[in-house]
């Protein structure tokens, strides 16, 4: 190229031309607006990041609160329900207590088998040793005799095995008030009229294997079988 004499050669800078400069504006527009759109994903991602913490945060306290209600739940009802075995391992700490309880308890056991056993044999005796039996003594002697009977069995069954929850000390503590109810009719009848009840057994002394001298004994020790008889209330209700 030719330069003229005192010409001033323009920077390279100067050099580019309006028509280069409108063509480099649009893309460094897109470049701008593609920074923007970025941003914008990127804000949108963290919102749904945040929006999705926060609803695991609430899943995951309802379900914990869902648990903590199931096992405030279970730890009342296990409060309020006891196994027999914990019962058992609660009665053997209370000490002397409990083992006086279980004397108590296995002794009236004992005695109403005894005198279970004694008027169910004497009813008996009385019902098929006779043409003319003393029904009401016989059935009196049976009725009784099998109810104590009856109540001493499961009892023992009761306290020597562990069959169905211990279901017979059940039958035994629910027998226990009948018992004591008869006890305290039979007080009651006896201190009302006692006439009528020697009467009847002088009038059947030879069905009920009794003799005139043991009738007047019995009279006479009338009032110790009463408290007899209340004593045994008392420890049927005890039981």
């Amino acid at each position: 190229m030719v330069k003229f004499f005192n010409a001033k050669v323009k920077p390279e800078e100067e050099l580019v031309s309006p028509l280069m400069a409108d063509a480099d504006e649009p893309s460094v527009m897109s470049s701008q607006s593609a920074g923007m759109r970025d941003e914008e994903r990127l804000a949108r991602r963290m919102q749904r990041e945040s929006e999705r913490r926060q609803r695991n945060e609430r899943l995951t306290g309802s379900k914990a609160g869902s648990v903590s209600s199931s096992k405030s739940k279970s730890s009342k009802s296990s409060k309020t329900i006891m196994t027999q075995e914990e019962q058992d391992i609660v009665d053997v700490k209370m000490g002397c207590c409990y083992k006086f309880g279980m004397i108590l308890v296995k002794s009236i056991h004992l005695i109403d088998g005894i005198v279970g056993l004694i008027f169910v044999v004497y009813g008996s005796l009385i019902m098929t040793q006779f043409d003319n039996p003393a029904m009401v003594a016989a059935i009196a002697c049976l009725t009784f005799g099998s109810v104590l009977l009856f109540a001493s069995i499961m009892g023992g069954i009761g306290f020597t095995t562990k069959v169905c929850k211990r279901i017979g000390l059940v039958f035994s503590a629910y027998t226990a008030p009948c018992v004591a109810f008869f006890y305290l009719v039979a007080i009651i009848f006896l201190l009302a009229d006692p006439d009528a009840f020697f009467n009847y057994l002088t009038e059947y002394k030879d069905v009920l294997f009794l003799s005139s001298a043991l009738i007047a004994t019995l009279k006479e020790l009338s009032v110790f079988f009463y408290f007899v008889l209340l004593g045994l209330g008392t420890m049927e209700m005890m039981r």
